[in-house]
């Protein structure tokens, strides 16, 4: 516990520690988002919309024929989050939401999200550790070279009918 009546020191208050931490992560960021390659490419994809959006991107949701984005920042209510609106995205056409709209919608995708992540783990054993801040994998590029060799395991290329189809 902390001692109400120690003076402060610089680069203690929470906002000062915050604003550090801040351009940390800005730094970092910048460093990722400007790397050449596959890793480059999914950064920048990932933030695209950000960018050509007017307001925050506080969530998304990717199906295989929709895709729902909802704004932010967020107004909290009592423990709620209200997004300032959304969008319903099919193809290469969208329709926008309204606040009471992307509240609801937001509720119900991540209700279903949850349910079959809960249906989906039925059965099977998984470790849960606290979620901590840290570089997941010693190594990033044997770590990824296992993945692929699993997803091309179970991924099998369509057989080869020949010609002429």
């Amino acid at each position: 516990m902390t001692d109400p009546t120690a003076t402060e020191t610089q680069g203690t208050k929470p906002a000062e520690r915050y604003k550090t931490l801040t351009e940390l992560l800005i730094d970092e960021y910048l460093q990722r988002l400007s790397r050449s390659g596959p890793d480059g490419m999914c950064y920048r994809s990932y933030i695209a919309d950000w960018l050509y959006f007017e307001r925050p991107m506080i969530d998304r949701f990717i199906g295989a024929e929709f895709n729902v984005q909802f704004e932010g920042p967020p107004v909290r209510i009592d423990g709620d989050e209200y997004p300032l609106g959304g969008f319903i995205e099919r193809q290469i056409q969208w329709t926008r939401i309204i606040p009471e709209e992307a509240f609801a919608l937001r509720q119900k995708l991540r209700e279903v999200v949850d349910q079959t992540v809960r249906e989906w783990m039925d059965g099977r054993e998984f470790e849960f550790v606290p979620a901590i801040f840290e570089k997941p994998f010693a190594d990033r590029e044997a770590a990824d070279a296992e993945a692929e060799r699993q997803i091309r395991a179970f991924a099998r290329p369509l057989p080869d009918f020949g010609e002429g189809l």
